[in-house]
């Protein structure tokens, strides 16, 4: 079969070929079509406020932060923060028309990657023809490409909805680069085709600006262009990425590449140099291999999937090694000729070295996503290396034929395979975690969607099996990344949801909330386990402890003095911490309730009436509150104001049993 491959490839036309790339593209990725949404599709899709408004919400999502929709308000996660409005347009002008309809939104992938392969083909034929025999040229353009469009590492990209936004920053970079390498009779045409189709890509996402460099070296490498066409290149693509740059400026208010002070966005966090480097080079080991043996994948590279290590590691040294080794076959390359070898080194380093957290942090030590730009070239070299060997090592053909025949067989079964762990969250996460079962985002992840699984199945033994994995899951994200707030406010849910352990839940909410006492969740929640607590010593204790952390909080305030006066009976306390309440929140009815209620008790009878008289203005449809202060005006011997307020009382009780 690889025997007569490239015969069958040389003779493929044009339209041949694009009828191929969609066929084998709905072969590989057909079944994400049943798939639904997974990962971060609910931050720029189903929980994105600005894409759930259609077409209305466009101009808001190109000025706003990629993020903005998602958490209501801009909220830099990593260095730099996000701009990337292209993709998240389509998928509101999808939402427009489809509602929530994750088929459509696969569907779109599926069609634009298929796409991007033929053009890059285009491409690939284009530059490799200027160099090798056309029937050459061809089959390895083909084969480059056919060894793309299969690789397993493009399941994050492909699979995943939210992925769109590689697939649309590539296949523009690349329509603007066949426009270049191959333009129109019409220079005017050429130069807006480049320009808009250019600017689109990088608002699709921002690693676009790698092809400023790269168009460029393609042109010197293949084309022996002149100077001037490769300078008239380099303008039309700094051009449209000058108006980006200050788009994306005004947008997200300046390039602020402070790091996180979050380990999950920020992997790098503490680290020494030393460990930081030597950690990236590792990793850089890691992306070779799954570009050459892509098992296991894993949407997780978080902390500590990937271990921190330093230069006494033995792989860090591999990896050194590797990087000299290619940078000495990039200079042999240009030595003999500009190479199409030395082009793709080129190309992979250039595309890369913005996702390889060198010049800042991308938020985690690796992603598969961020090698797909580099695949290209990587494909590239591989092939056009192993089209080498046969010319001139025919002793090695046999290997060449079993590597090739290795990744024919072995990448689109794994791709097929491989999407169906997108199916959703709970099988992406679960499914992943057996992986990274050292990432402390993975083990939150799991635990986090089988802690809401727990909560709506109906099988009790599943329910119980689904809960103790989380509990498992979240106290090992914990013991990974001992202050992962997410982690140990589903720990504490899991934990009351599976066996009402009021006061091991708030303890999770306090240790979140002992470093951000204002975290809203951890504050509901804790308010919420701890007032099934019966033991009110403990009650009082724990809500005291917060207390000291955020004294100012009414919810605080108000328990804390419900507690003292109503269970505890020390009316002085309780009054106290009630006043500080009313303080706090004038209108709330129910501390003015307890407060008036605790001054009638401790024969303060005068300010119990005062307290009463201002809560019935605030709410006059509260029956109890007007017996209240009944009563008062009773003990002041105010008797008509009280004949007019037990009237009152009795009239708006009658109304409520009567409705």
């Amino acid at each position: 079969m690889l025997k007569k491959l490239p015969s069958i490839l040389k003779r493929i036309s044009n339209k041949q070929a694009l009828l191929v790339f969609f066929l084998l593209s709905f072969i590989i990725y057909g079944n994400t079509l049943v798939n639904d949404y997974a990962l971060d599709d609910s931050i720029v899709i189903t929980k994105n406020e600005f894409t759930k408004k259609g077409i209305s919400g466009i101009t808001d999502i190109f000025t706003s932060e990629s993020f903005t929709g998602f958490f209501g308000r801009q909220k830099e996660l990593v260095a730099g923060g996000r701009y990337r409005p292209l993709s998240m347009a389509t998928f509101a002008i999808e939402y427009e028309f489809f509602g929530l309809n994750p088929f459509i939104s696969h569907f779109i992938n599926i069609i634009l990657y298929a796409l991007l392969c033929w053009i890059l083909f285009q491409i690939l034929f284009t530059l490799l023809k200027q160099k090798l025999e056309f029937d050459k040229a061809k089959i390895i353009a083909c084969i480059a490409v056919l060894l793309f469009l299969i690789h397993p590492i493009h399941t994050e990209v492909v699979a995943n909805i939210k992925g769109r936004d590689e697939i649309l920053s590539l296949l523009f970079s690349l329509v603007a680069f066949y426009f270049i390498i191959k333009p129109l009779s019409n220079k005017i045409i050429n130069f807006c085709v480049v320009l808009i189709s250019f600017f689109v890509a990088l608002l699709s996402k921002e690693n676009a600006i790698a092809f400023v460099f790269i168009i460029p070296a393609a042109l010197w490498y293949f084309n022996k262009s002149n100077f001037k066409h490769i300078a008239y290149s380099l303008g039309v693509l700094i051009l449209p990425t000058l108006v980006f740059l200050i788009i994306r400026n005004s947008v997200l208010g300046g390039f602020n590449a402070t790091p996180s002070s979050e380990l999950m966005n920020n992997p790098f966090l503490g680290l020494e140099g030393n460990e930081k480097y030597a950690t990236i080079l590792f990793t850089l080991l890691i992306y070779f291999k799954l570009l050459i043996f892509p098992h296991p994948l894993t949407f997780d590279y978080y902390p500590f999937h990937i271990p921190v290590v330093d230069f006494s590691n033995e792989f860090v040294w591999l990896s050194v090694g590797l990087v000299l080794m290619l940078f000495i076959s990039f200079i042999s390359g240009l030595r003999r000729g500009r190479s199409v070898i030395s082009f793709s080194i080129i190309g992979f380093a250039a595309s890369f070295v913005l996702m390889s957290n060198l010049f800042f942090s991308v938020g985690t030590f690796m992603n598969e996503r961020f090698v797909f730009v580099a695949s290209v070239f990587w494909c590239l070299g591989i092939v056009y290396l192993g089209f080498l060997i046969i010319e001139k090592r025919e002793k090695l053909k046999p290997i060449v034929l079993i590597v090739g025949l290795y990744m024919l067989i072995f990448y689109p079964t794994k791709t097929i395979a491989r999407n169906m762990a997108w199916k959703n969250d709970f099988t992406l996460f679960t499914t992943d975690v057996k992986t990274s079962v050292n990432s402390a985002k993975s083990n939150c992840s799991a635990g986090g969607k089988l802690w809401e699984e727990g909560k709506i199945t109906k099988a009790q033994n599943l329910q119980k099996e689904y809960y103790q994995l989380s509990e498992y899951y979240l106290r090992k994200a914990v013991q990974i990344h001992p202050t992962y707030t997410d982690a140990w406010v589903l720990l504490g849910n899991v934990l009351y949801d599976s066996k009402k352990e009021a006061l091991e839940s708030a303890k999770c909410y306090l240790n979140v909330l002992r470093r951000n006492p204002t975290h809203e969740n951890a504050r509901k929640n804790f308010d919420i386990v701890m007032q099934q607590e019966k033991d009110k010593k403990l009650q009082l204790q724990y809500y005291l402890e917060l207390w000291k952390l955020d004294s100012m909080d009414y919810t605080l305030n108000y328990r804390l003095g419900v507690i003292e006066g109503r269970y505890l009976g020390n009316l002085p306390n309780g009054i106290h911490y009630l006043e500080r309440a009313v303080k706090i929140a004038p209108n709330k009815t129910e501390a003015l309730k307890d407060l008036g209620t605790a001054y009638g008790m401790s024969h303060q009878i005068e300010k119990a009436y005062n307290v009463f008289k201002r809560a019935v203005k605030i709410d006059p449809n509260d029956d109890q509150m007007f017996y209240n202060l009944a009563v008062s005006c009773m003990q002041l011997g105010l008797e008509d104001e009280a004949k007019e307020n037990f009237t009152k009382a009795a009239h708006l009780k009658a109304s409520k049993q009567n409705n």
